[in-house]
């Protein structure tokens, strides 16, 4: 008797016990996810990815130090003002740019939409994106005058335009308005979220039909009733008031199914993970991709005006690297950007991008260093 005891009491965690208590599990979850709701805590996912920007702030905080503790230099007087003492000229510059690429997006995708087709028209905006931001990165280094701050004839490690160009290419606009989508992004999904633990009632209520909204009335029952209270008290409104609140439910509907066709999978299922990599690759990308371009734009006697070309020797600059590097930068940023377009995401999967990214930046960021001389 003691013996069939001990055997009663083991058997519910026999491993094919568990694995169908996971596949019933799944197969609720995968109930509540066609109906629009997910499983979860919402204000535990947002706390989570928290660690995001905390994460991009220890990159930033360590990018901005690296060159002075790895490739020290003597201090040299500041052309800038007092009242504008650098890196100010440098963040404030790059992060304009950046906003105006960000900001034409929309407008490009808009103009080739009619000309091309949609799948068609994607690819093509991102690729004149990746001319326009390049472009941009070049004409920062013209407007600084980089070219007339070194010391040096070549670029170097050693030489104070070498702050400049680090400066200019921590892109903290970019990193910044990539956080705020993201927690604009996890918003949409804050009244879908089923509590753990409570996914059989809801799957019970979805098959009776009562599911209108339940996480939404879940979470703010007491939200709902006051505005019921005060429509009620304000009679004729209470119908436009409630129409109003239909119409932003069916925004917030659309724009969920929006994005769950680029991502492929609902963004509150992207893992914390995943979204620190991203922040790492587009800060690692964009130093990489900015000390490329930079070598070899100053080495080219295209950042001389032409007043100083005719007084230079011919043999102290070269358009060959700017020839040469302008087409492997654009190549490999346009690569990296048509991996995030809707026609390929889905397809490839967000952990694969941003691992792609990981490699992709890094290759770019020793090969920046190396061209500058950082590296021996």
């Amino acid at each position: 008797m003691p013996q069939e005891d001990v055997v009663d009491t083991v058997s519910p965690l026999q491993p094919e016990n568990i694995e169908q208590l996971d596949d019933e599990f799944d197969e609720i979850e995968w109930e509540l996810q066609n109906n629009g709701l997910y499983v979860g805590s919402y204000s535990r996912t947002v706390l989570w990815n928290a660690l995001v920007p905390l994460f991009a702030v220890v990159i930033f905080i360590t990018l901005a130090v690296l060159p002075h503790l790895a490739w020290p230099i003597a201090s040299s007087p500041s052309r800038y003002p007092k009242s504008f003492p650098p890196p100010l000229p440098e963040i404030f510059l790059s992060s304009a740019f950046f906003s105006l690429a960000h900001l034409l997006r929309v407008p490009l995708y808009s103009t080739v939409c009619l000309l091309l087709p949609p799948e068609s028209a994607s690819f093509a905006s991102t690729l004149l994106n990746v001319l326009l931001t390049n472009g941009l990165r070049l004409a920062a280094l013209a407007i600084l005058q980089v070219k007339h701050t070194m010391d040096y004839p070549t670029p170097t490690c050693q030489d104070p335009a070498f702050r400049t160009v680090w400066w200019l290419s921590l892109n903290f606009a970019e990193v910044i308005v990539a956080i705020v989508q993201g927690y604009e992004q996890l918003a949409l999904y804050r009244d879908v979220m089923v509590p753990e633990g409570r996914e059989n009632e809801y799957l019970e209520l979805l098959k009776s039909g009562s599911s209108t909204h339940l996480a939404d009335n879940d979470v703010y029952p007491l939200e709902e009733a006051s505005e019921d209270a005060l429509e009620d008290g304000e009679g004729s409104q209470s119908v436009d008031s409630k129409i109003d609140r239909g119409m932003e439910k069916l925004l917030v509907i659309k724009a969920r199914e929006e994005l769950e066709e680029v991502y492929g999978l609902p963004v509150i299922k992207i893992p914390v993970f995943i979204s620190c990599l991203q922040r790492f690759n587009s800060i690692i990308l964009s130093v990489g991709l900015t000390l490329l371009l930079s070598s070899a734009y100053l080495r080219s006697p295209l950042s001389l005006p032409e007043v100083d070309q005719v007084h230079t020797r011919p043999h102290t600059g070269s358009h060959v690297p700017f020839i040469i590097t302008l087409p492997l930068v654009l190549l490999l940023h346009a690569s990296l950007a048509v991996l995030h377009t809707p026609a390929v995401l889905p397809r490839i999967g967000v952990h694969t991008a941003a691992y792609v990214g990981v490699l992709a930046g890094i290759m770019s960021f020793f090969a920046g260093l190396a061209v500058w001389g950082a590296l021996s």
